[in-house]
């Protein structure tokens, strides 16, 4: 495909072989010869498949714009009455898992999101087992094609998207150092306070840039106690008790904060005493650097990777959260009506390691608060226990309602 593609499919089976990968997954020579029985059901059975994948591909609003004319439709489809079957004939050599890694390539290139390509996974999931269901009567017979069909599919998404990501990946550390380039092309902003706690008139001229206005001469404590400055007023209070010098100096650094969020921007700050012949404090030098495109980039890679992995984890224990959905269902039940502190502490513990299991830590996290409340409350003379936890069952039910509505394309599972 060109050199980029090349270099990344052969370093990606030397440092990870596939018999590595199918030993993790269980996927032996029987289910393989397993798989390559049902492929001929499915060449049979294809253009019901075809149907489906399609009619919701061209229809949901989030990947019908990646299908552009009736033309380019006919070609995929064309593709797609062979590739499917080849799914469950292989052979399952490296040419075999190699076209999963060059879709993942494709749909980086072309810009398909993650979240497109899951929920057309998730249709073409559907489309096969409802095949399966017409075909096998038996109840081991259909569970076996249908856990098979998951292992597979399972395989496509994991190097598809992890292909994807690593392209993205390594697109926005190259966009990071061009950042940085720039960055450092800039000066950062060096500005000293005086003991009266005026900003000196020696300020490097980058400030005008990162604090977007003249400081010079102005009111340290004023400009950083602003209420659009988060963590300013720590930043004051420890350059106060600086001059003060109250404590040692490794106290007072250890007080410093590391970052600020300034406005609309998050600066890293260091700092440089000047001390007089005494040895005591006369002036401080921050040095402050706008680090919000790095910490936006850092952001960007890590809400997208733990989002995906909790997708691909249910998809692939899609039947074990299905249980667990039914068990949070069940206690809630409980959870509502309960004036109980001990059982309402169990229910909630049980509901973060539950969801932490699937990797919802905002949802966990959430959890992790109630139990932090609860304990600090639970003592209190007019504390409402059963108010309280019938308040946190509402709150758990509507963000884990909000994420199945969010990803139901993907994951078929109403809220």
């Amino acid at each position: 495909m060109n050199e980029e593609y090349d270099e990344y499919v052969k370093n990606y089976f030397i440092n990870s072989p596939i018999s590595e990968f199918e030993k993790y997954l269980n996927f032996d020579e029987k289910k393989k010869e397993t798989a390559k029985k049902l492929s001929s059901i499915l060449k049979e059975n294809i253009e019901n498949v075809l149907k489906d994948f399609y009619e919701f591909n061209l229809n949901n609003e989030k990947t019908k714009k990646f299908f552009h004319g009736s033309a380019e439709v006919e070609r995929l489809m064309k593709t797609n009455r062979n590739y499917i079957p080849y799914l469950f004939s292989g052979p399952f050599d490296l040419e075999y898992y190699s076209e999963k890694i060059k879709i993942g390539y494709l749909h980086f290139k072309k810009g398909i999101p993650n979240d497109a390509y899951l929920a057309s996974i998730g249709t073409l999931n559907s489309a096969i087992n409802k095949i399966w269901k017409t075909k096998f009567t038996d109840i081991i017979e259909l569970f076996e094609a249908q856990s098979i069909t998951t292992d597979l599919l399972f395989i496509e998404v994991y190097f598809t998207i992890n292909t994807y990501y690593s392209f993205l990946e390594k697109k926005l550390v190259t966009e990071e150092t061009k950042v940085k380039e720039i960055l450092n092309n800039i000066k950062d902003a060096y500005f000293i306070i005086d003991k009266n706690l005026l900003i000196s008139d020696v300020v490097s001229r980058s400030c005008h840039f990162i604090f977007e206005a003249d400081i010079a001469g102005k009111d340290f404590p004023q400009i950083f106690t602003d209420s659009r400055v988060k963590r300013g007023d720590i930043l004051v209070l420890s350059i106060k008790q600086y001059f003060e010098n109250l404590f040692n100096l490794d106290s007072i650094f250890n007080m410093f904060p590391s970052t600020i969020e300034f406005y609309n921007k998050t600066l890293k700050l260091s700092y440089t005493p000047i001390l007089n012949i005494n040895k005591k404090p006369e002036k401080m030098v921050i040095c402050a650097t706008d680090i919000s495109e790095h910490i936006k980039n850092q952001q960007v890679i890590e809400d997208n990777n733990a989002k995906n992995v909790s997708l691909i984890k249910i998809i692939k224990q899609k039947s074990d959260f299905e249980n667990m959905l039914k068990i949070i269902a069940t206690k809630n039940i409980t959870l509502l009506d309960c004036d109980d502190i001990a059982t309402g502490k169990t229910i909630l513990h049980e509901y973060k390691n539950l969801f932490a299991t699937f990797g919802l830590l905002n949802i966990s996290s959430l959890i992790s608060n109630l139990e932090l409340e609860l304990l600090a409350k639970e003592h209190l003379e007019k504390f409402n226990v059963k108010e309280f936890l019938s308040l946190s069952c509402c709150m758990i039910s509507d963000l884990l309602k909000k994420y199945l509505e969010e990803n139901y394309d993907i994951l078929g599972i109403a809220s």
